[in-house]
């Protein structure tokens, strides 16, 4: 009879797993042991600590589309590993969590580093259940094998998020009956699900808003990535004349050189985009949850349900109307539901286009007005380096189609900001727990993906130290990623909310982040003068080998400098 772990490998092969993200340990090294020789199927890697490991299965699976593993010993899934999994809950990446209880054998007597959930040990399957869509406990061969498929499915079906199977350690190598009842199925058979569309009535519910609408506005969020619907939602947009503003996590939903493009919306968005959203008359938001951030705390001048025509599309009913009550919510699948859209609209807004030139006419000039993209800020060059020079240097030095990876604080306004992402798909966010530490990590796992083109993640320097580690695992798999690092030795944002003078827990030791990179085998260089920056870049990308190009930023620049006017940014 074939063991568990021999099952649990053939399901994650049938499902299309690529990469297993870990740290062996516990029951789970019976696994990683049969990972050896299918290399060409799934590869195993090694991370430095499974928070990284958590980070790089989010940041792979959200970027593929594929379901990615993240696999260790329990206790350390659920504790360090949690940083990942519920970034990958709350940004829909289809992860799964593969772990033990370490029970030693028998979970009610004393044993170490156990996670049964009896008395004297830790609940891990409780834990687990907070921060995914679906927890199971294997306490048998067959429920382990059955546990993983079902995992698998729960994963990838819906909206994508964390599925977990926990399993007792008798569990993973024992043998399994195939003649016995529940019988073990290919995994393929969970799977085969189509993605859910919206009803021809409700489809053509929204086309006739459309139709009336004179000032329609398309807002993008995360669900455009995880649908890949970005040549559709280009077309959408084109099709009816609207302008397309995206989340922070939507962002590079449509590139923002297109001419309808009005980058973010929010606090840290565009303040156009503040404007043009809060002119319109129609607002479809596909795949956005609308967090305070991109709302403006609800702020009337940008979204105001009692002024304009709301349309809402999510794969989760509950999102839909979550923020703000709607006039029509479409469930489903956001490239799909475009489609139907799309199938339903091309007469209809051919024959309405008259009504929506003034609104697509006025969108150059207020962009203009708006300062989009422009700032003089962006132009000096000084030392230490502004952050808003670095943003536009980057803008400059590399490649228009970089893939970028964002890590949290005041790094990631400017670069949301300021930098005009080229093409569609190229940015990459922590938007659902936004912790700091992701971007790293993140950026080595968007390496597997796009082997082929320039992966940069952009972080602060504390963020960096978090999940430096990240950066060993680059150097051992030949991943040449680029990390450009904005060192103000201190917690930015942090620092800019506290009164002068009373600075507390804040401000790091200065701390060259270059030569920590090269003492792991990486390129590293610090520059303090941005007009040493370009070269420094050119000399990361040539290296051929992981890179941290470590940049000593000013602290005074505060995005609160500018956001400030976003507040009033609907007003006319």
């Amino acid at each position: 009879m074939p063991k568990a772990n021999e099952l649990i490998v053939q399901a994650l092969e049938e499902a299309g797993v690529e990469y297993v993200f870990g740290i062996p340990g516990g029951g789970t090294g019976q696994i990683f042991n049969l990972l050896y020789g299918k290399e060409d199927r799934i590869k195993a890697i090694l991370c430095r600590h499974e928070q990284t490991a958590a980070i790089m299965a989010d940041a792979y699976a959200r970027a593929s589309g594929k379901p990615a593993v993240v696999m260790g010993q329990g206790l350390f899934i659920g504790s360090n590993a949690a940083f990942g999994i519920m970034e990958s809950m709350l940004s829909s990446s289809p992860m799964l969590v593969l772990t033990d209880t370490s029970d030693g054998g028998s979970a009610q007597h004393p044993a170490n580093q156990s996670g049964a959930g009896e008395y004297g040990s830790i609940d891990l399957q409780n834990i687990f259940k907070s921060m995914t869509k679906y927890t199971t406990l294997a306490t048998s061969p067959k429920e382990a094998v059955v546990g993983t498929q079902l995992a698998l499915k729960h994963a990838t079906s819906g909206r994508p998020g964390p599925a977990a199977v926990v399993m007792r350690s008798a569990s993973i190598g024992g043998e399994v009956d195939l003649e016995a009842p529940p019988f073990i199925h290919p995994t393929g058979g969970y799977l085969n699900t189509a993605k859910p569309q919206s009803s021809p009535q409700d489809i053509q519910r929204a086309v006739d808003i459309l139709a009336s609408s004179r000032r329609p506005v398309l807002v993008a969020g995360n669900g455009v990535h995880v649908a890949g619907a970005h040549e559709q939602l280009q077309r959408l947009a084109e099709m009816w004349s609207a302008p397309v503003a995206t989340s922070y996590k939507g962002k590079s939903a449509i590139s923002e050189t297109h001419p309808l493009s009005l980058g973010m919306v929010g606090v840290y968005g565009q303040a156009a985009a503040n404007q043009v959203v809060g002119e319109a008359d129609t607002v479809v938001i596909v795949g956005a949850k609308l967090s305070p951030q991109d709302t403006i705390r609800e702020s009337p001048n940008v979204f105001n349900p009692r002024q304009q025509h709301i349309i809402q599309i999510d794969i989760d009913d509950r999102n839909a109307g979550w923020t703000f009550p709607i006039e029509l919510g479409l469930t489903g699948d956001a490239g799909a539901i475009i489609d139907q859209l799309l199938d339903a609209s091309e007469t209809v807004a051919e024959n309405t286009a008259t009504q929506r030139e003034e609104w697509a006419g006025s969108l150059s000039r207020k962009k203009a007005d708006r300062s989009f993209y422009s700032d003089p800020s962006l132009g000096i060059e000084s030392s230490p380096v502004t952050p808003q020079r670095l943003v536009a240097t980057l803008q400059d030095t590399l490649p228009a189609d970089t893939v970028f990876s964002l890590d949290a604080g005041n790094n990631r306004t400017w670069m949301a900001h300021f930098y005009q992402a080229q093409q569609a798909k190229t940015f990459f966010a922590p938007g659902g727990t936004a912790g700091m530490g992701w971007g790293l990590p993140a950026a080595v796992a968007l390496k597997l993906v796009y082997p082929d083109r320039q992966v940069c993640c952009v972080t602060g320097d504390g963020g960096y130290m978090m999940t430096v580690n990240a950066l060993s695992t680059a150097v051992q798999y030949e991943l040449p990623i680029l990390c450009v690092v904005f060192n103000d030795s201190a917690l930015g944002m942090v620092l800019d909310h506290q009164e002068p003078g009373r600075e507390i827990a804040s401000e790091f030791v200065q701390t060259d982040n270059g030569a920590v990179a090269r003492g792991m085998g990486a390129f590293g260089i610090q520059v303090n003068d941005s007009r040493d920056l370009p070269d420094a870049i050119r000399q990361a990308q040539a290296s051929g080998l992981p890179a941290v190009v470590d940049v000593i930023v000013d602290r005074e620049p505060s995005p609160d400098d500018w956001r400030a006017d976003l507040r009033t940014a609907g007003e006319t």
